[in-house]
C-alpha cells in the first residue's frame, strides 16, 4: 500500500491534490456534534448533584443504620449481664473465693473454692480472713476473729448474720438486695462499700466508704453516707452520723447527747456547746438530730443548719416544728452526698477489687 492510500485510511502521508481538494470543498458539510443549550446543561449538573447527594445521603443513612444497631446491641448485652448478675436462686451456695489462717465451717477447715450453703457459718481465728462472693452483686470480707451465718440468699434479697466481729462489703445492685443482720438490728445496702464491727451484744460502728446505707430496726433509723459512721446499741437502735473526719470533742459530745433517754430541750446545754463545735461537714448530724426531734427547731440548731446550708431554701420553722413530711427535704438533698437511689452512678463497685492475698491486711486496715 503506497502512502496516497495511507492516506485514505489513516490520514498519513500527503495524499493526493483531489483528495484534498475535495475534502475543502466539503468541510462546510462535515458532520459536527450539537452544543448542548445552557438548559440542557443544568439539567445534566443538577442530575449529577442529585446522584452525589443521594449518595451521600445512603453512606450517611447506612452509618447511622449501622450506629443504631451498635447501640441496641450493646444495650441488650448490658440487659442480659444485669440480668444474669442480679438473678440467683433460692438458698443458693456463696462461692468462698479466698482464705488466709485459721478458718472453719461446721467445725471444719475452710479453703477457697468451697461453697458456704444457706445456714451454714463461717468462723474465722486470731489469724483468719476469708472472702465470699455475695452470690454475683459484690464480694464480702471477714476480719480476725468474727463469725458470720448465710441467712437467706436469692434474686433481689441476701442477707447474713454478722453475729461478732469484722465485715467489709462491696456491692453494686440496687438498694435493699443486700443486708447485714444483728441481734436487734439491721444495715441496708444502698448499691455501696462499708465496714460494720460489733460484738456479740450487737454494740458497734458502721462506716460507709461508697453510696449509703440504712441502719436500724424501725426505731432510731439512720441514712449513712458515704464519708459517714455511725454507732450501733446493743439495743437496736442507731446514734447519730458522723463525718468520718470529724473533731473528736464534737464525736464527744454527739454521744453524750446519744446517751439521753429522753427528748432534748431546744435550749439544753448540752445541744448548745454541740452546735457551737460544728464545722461545714458536721451538718449530717444536726439535720440527724433535728429530723429525730422536731422540737429542736426552736433553739440555736435550726439557726446554725440555716448558716451552714445558705446555698438551699431553708424550710419554714413552722413546717418543720408540725413535722410535716418532706419538710427537711431542701436540706437533705444540699448535702455533700451523692444520692442513695442513684446506685448505678457507683459503677466501680462492680469491679472485683481483686489482690485476694492482702485480704487480711485490708480487712485490718477497714477497722473504724
Amino acid at each position: 500500500m503506497n502512502s496516497h492510500d495511507d492516506y485514505l485510511w489513516s490520514k498519513a502521508g500527503q495524499g493526493e491534490e483531489d483528495i484534498r481538494r475535495l475534502e475543502r470543498l466539503l468541510a462546510p458539510y462535515a458532520h459536527a456534534p450539537a452544543a448542548a443549550s445552557p438548559q440542557v446543561a443544568a439539567r445534566a449538573v443538577s442530575a449529577s448533584q442529585r446522584q452525589h447527594r443521594h449518595r451521600r445521603l445512603r453512606r450517611i443513612g447506612l452509618g447511622l443504620a449501622a450506629a443504631c444497631a451498635a447501640c441496641a446491641a450493646c444495650v441488650l448485652m448490658v440487659t442480659l449481664w444485669l440480668q444474669w448478675r442480679l438473678v440467683w436462686p433460692h438458698n443458693g451456695a456463696w462461692a468462698v473465693a479466698a482464705t488466709q489462717g485459721q478458718v472453719q465451717a461446721a467445725g471444719m477447715p475452710l479453703r477457697a473454692g468451697a461453697r458456704l450453703p444457706a445456714g451454714g457459718e463461717i468462723v474465722t481465728g486470731e489469724d483468719g480472713v476469708a472472702s465470699l462472693q455475695i452470690a454475683r452483686i459484690g464480694e464480702l470480707r471477714m476480719g480476725a476473729g468474727s463469725r458470720l451465718r448465710l441467712e437467706q440468699t436469692g434474686s433481689g434479697r441476701h442477707r447474713v448474720r454478722l453475729l461478732q466481729g469484722h465485715l467489709w462489703a462491696r456491692v453494686w445492685a440496687p438498694p435493699g438486695h443486700f443486708g447485714v443482720r444483728l441481734p436487734r438490728t439491721e444495715a441496708l445496702d444502698m448499691g455501696c462499700e462499708f465496714t460494720l464491727d460489733s460484738d456479740a451484744t450487737g454494740a458497734g460502728t458502721l462506716t460507709v466508704r461508697s453510696g449509703w446505707v440504712l441502719v436500724g430496726s424501725g426505731v432510731g433509723e439512720a441514712l449513712v453516707p458515704q464519708g459517714a459512721r455511725v454507732r450501733l446499741r446493743a439495743d437496736g437502735t442507731a446514734g447519730i452520723p458522723h463525718d468520718v473526719d470529724a473533731d473528736k470533742t464534737f464525736v464527744d459530745a454527739l454521744a453524750v447527747l446519744e446517751a439521753s433517754r429522753y427528748p432534748i430541750a431546744a435550749d439544753d446545754v448540752r445541744l448548745q456547746k454541740l452546735v457551737a463545735q460544728t464545722r461545714p461537714g458536721d451538718a449530717i448530724s444536726l439535720l440527724t438530730l433535728l429530723q429525730r426531734q422536731p422540737h429542736l427547731a426552736r433553739g440555736p440548731l435550726y439557726d446554725r443548719l440555716q448558716a451552714m446550708l445558705a446555698d438551699a431554701v431553708a424550710p419554714s420553722r413552722q413546717a418543720v416544728l408540725r413535722g410535716e413530711p418532706g419538710a427537711l427535704e431542701t436540706w437533705w438533698d444540699a448535702l455533700p452526698y451523692p444520692r442513695a437511689k442513684r446506685w448505678w452512678l457507683h459503677w466501680p463497685d462492680a469491679l472485683s477489687s481483686g489482690d485476694e492475698t492482702g485480704a487480711q491486711t485490708r480487712a485490718t486496715a477497714a477497722g473504724p
